[in-house]
């Protein structure tokens, strides 16, 4: 396997709306109920990869999945924290391509002074809870039925994990790659 990690670029954005959208269609994992438009999917790209780490990986350079941070809350003392979001290719489940995802964007993260990042987890899913928890994410909340989705209501599992904790934080750069 020859796998790498690149920033995102506005070329990639069908091919992640592809994936994200079966995630969509046939899971809770993620609560949109209708896949984004390609026009929809390339905005928020574009916002996201502006401020935060957007990553792709590819297999012998076929995409086979994606890693982004995203603002966690939009009040400003809240700046040096990020909500993770990922999404790997099934037949690329359990081979490793999201643990290098993970670790490219936790150490971007940290070279841009997030200080800590929080994993959002639409239960049930056993394998996205074990996965943030063996990449050292613990859990700190439960959502009670906030969600409903495939016809019955899904909690929602929040899991933190502390990237650097300094005494006084470095206001946060912005990742600004821009879409080449």
């Amino acid at each position: 396997m020859s796998l790498s990690i690149r920033p995102v670029k506005i070329s990639d954005a069908p091919a992640c709306l592809n994936l994200y959208s079966k995630y969509i269609v046939n899971s809770a994992v993620s609560f949109e109920l209708e896949s984004p438009s390609l026009e929809e999917f390339e905005l928020r790209i574009d916002v996201i990869a502006k401020r935060f780490p957007f990553l792709i990986a590819e297999e012998n350079g076929v995409f086979v999945g994606y890693v982004y941070a995203s603002a966690y809350r939009d009040r400003l003392a809240y700046q040096w924290n990020v909500e993770i979001s990922a999404y790997v290719e099934d037949h690329k489940k359990h081979s490793g391509v999201a643990s290098a995802l993970y670790e490219e964007l936790i150490s971007e993260l940290k070279r841009i002074h997030i200080c800590k990042a929080f994993a959002v987890i639409a239960l049930p899913n056993d394998a996205s809870v074990n996965f943030v928890t063996k990449k050292g994410f613990e859990k700190f909340a439960t959502y009670k039925n906030v969600g409903f989705k495939l016809n019955q209501w899904h909690d929602v599992l929040w899991m933190e994990k502390t990237i650097q904790s300094p005494e006084t934080p470095t206001t946060p750069l912005y990742w600004n790659y821009g879409l080449r």
